[in-house]
């Protein structure tokens, strides 16, 4: 069931109790748990943080926390899911589901009070309640009449149910054949604590950085960020400045992490220039150097540190970007973005902190999740945490370009119809990079190829099995995502054993031995 008030439905349940806070991997759910934890610090509500990756952690983080619990929040996981069936909770225990992964699950819909949705998105069309449940108990047990008139209703009822299970298939393949991101779920938060009249720069920036988040990977289309935008808009426009901090939203170049990289890098590496500009081929170094000289760039300015570059380039650096993109055919390379601004510092990008938390997250091993929340922090100018995590991005960044690069040239990357795949060698590094990570060696791959396919990589092999990782059509106005439920529908036809572990149906394991005849029946698919 979805609720209705965020405050009295919502939290005010939670106050004086002690909560299960269970919280996926990814920028969203880190800016959400962010959030939730300064509102449950000023309220005294006591908790138990258990990140989780995929539902056989959530299901086991719930066994092991679950005693004298009563409210369960999820963030970013359980609602793609039958969180009942699948964790077969006490009668009194309460789910609220924060989850920005789409569709939701219907049962969860229609939960009579255990399982509380906290939002709504608009965008999703769920199926009425009487067109996909039915109470065929009855019915099940009714046994054959002997009667004329008796038969003929009985077959009339058999052919009503018919009617009403295809009417029924054919709506939940409409519902489920697509999975997409809706509103992230830290914008909820920001509005929770809007209401809660603790709205502050920490928690504004925290949702700043979660809408950078989906666009920087192109999730959320350019309309339904404007629609993220507008819900914090409000909140930049009221904030008080806190610890010398301010969030704004400006003009800024869409390279990541340029700031604290040369340009050339930041422009070598970029998952929006690279693959535009070939730079895997022969020729790519010298339409690098070409699109430099046409921004009127140096390449001695464009080699050293940003910060040290001359201060007159700096200032002209986004017309440079917008004049040069035009000329070179090449996507905007400039855009609105959120840029936290503090006293004495240069200012920090969302953008940039987006691959500063997933590089935490999936780069850099054990601890990553608590470094990832340290590296959201507004309160201090030199954090630790998120130097670290800017290091790590700069450096999965390069590996990811090195490993596209090296797909391309080698013309490893496979077409098959509507899509392309590859796979990543045995014993290579990025075998164990998580599913972030690879789809974002999977996009520039696709974009690589300039064939406007959609991307499947395969991750081969992890001991016996091979995860892939399916990325849509390098489209920006329809940013769904079929490979999930295909992948689904073609691991039924060729008797593969697929493990849907992933809250991101678009990822997959199994068994290595069966990739040939997985991706052939992916192939005949979608054909």
């Amino acid at each position: 069931m979805f609720i209705e008030d965020l405050r009295n439905d919502f939290y005010n349940l939670l106050l004086g109790n002690r909560v299960l806070l269970l919280v996926h991997y990814d920028v969203d759910a880190i800016c959400t748990c962010k959030i939730l934890q300064g509102l449950f610090k000023s309220d005294n509500i006591s908790y138990t943080l258990v990140p989780v990756g995929g539902i056989s952690e959530l299901k086991t983080a719930y066994e092991e926390n679950n005693e004298e619990v009563k409210y369960v929040v999820l963030v970013n996981c359980g609602g793609t899911i039958d969180l009942v069936d699948i964790l077969q909770p006490e009668e009194d225990v309460v789910f609220f589901v924060l989850d920005s992964h789409k569709p939701t699950d219907v049962c969860n819909v229609y939960s009579d009070g255990q399982v509380r949705l906290v939002y709504r998105d608009e965008e999703e069309n769920i199926p009425n309640f009487d067109d996909i449940f039915r109470d065929d108990d009855e019915e099940n047990e009714e046994e054959m009449p002997s009667g004329r008139e008796d038969l003929e209703a009985f077959v009339e009822r058999r052919r009503q149910r018919r009617e009403w299970e295809t009417k029924r298939n054919d709506l939940m393949f409409n519902y489920t054949q697509f999975s997409y991101y809706g509103k992230p779920s830290a914008c909820t938060a920001v509005e929770l604590a809007w209401l809660l009249c603790r709205s502050g720069v920490e928690y504004t920036w925290a949702g700043c950085i979660a809408v950078s988040a989906y666009a920087a990977t192109h999730t959320r289309s350019p309309a339904q960020a404007l629609l993220d935008a507008h819900a914090l808009h409000r909140h930049l426009a009221a904030q008080l400045p806190s610890h010398g901090a301010s969030v704004s939203m400006e003009k800024d170049a869409f390279l990541p992490l340029y700031r604290t990289w040369s340009l050339e890098n930041a422009l070598k590496y970029s998952p929006v220039v690279a693959p535009h500009l070939r730079l895997h081929s022969l020729a790519g170094a010298d339409r690098l150097r070409q699109l430099l000289a046409d921004m009127g760039i140096p390449l001695q300015q464009a080699r050293q540190a940003y910060r040290s570059m001359d201060v007159e380039l700096r200032r002209s650096l986004l017309d440079a970007l917008d004049a040069a993109a035009d000329k070179h055919h090449l996507p905007r390379l400039t855009h609105a973005t959120y840029l936290l601004r503090r006293d004495h510092c240069a200012p920090l990008a969302a953008l940039d902190i987006v691959y500063c938390v997933m590089a935490l997250l999936e780069l850099e091993g054990p601890g990553g999740f608590q470094l990832a929340l340290a590296s959201v922090d507004t309160s201090s100018a030199e954090c630790e945490a998120r130097q670290r995590g800017l290091g790590a991005a700069r450096r999965g960044l390069a590996a990811a370009a090195a490993l596209a690069g090296a797909t391309l040239a080698a013309r490893a990357l496979h077409h098959a119809g509507p899509f392309a795949h590859f796979t990543i060698s045995e014993g290579a590094a990025e075998c164990e990079w998580g599913p972030w990570w690879l789809a974002v060696c999977a996009r520039w791959a696709g974009a690589g190829a300039g064939r406007g396919a959609g991307a499947v990589l395969v991750a081969a092999p992890r001991g016996r099995t091979v995860l892939l990782c399916g990325v849509p059509p390098p489209q920006r106005t329809d940013t769904r995502n079929l490979f999930g439920a295909a992948f689904e529908q073609a691991a039924a036809k060729c008797g593969a054993s697929v493990s849907l572990d992933h809250f991101d149906s678009a990822v997959v394991t199994l068994p290595a031995a069966q990739r040939p005849q997985f991706l052939d029946a992916l192939t005949a698919l979608l054909a």
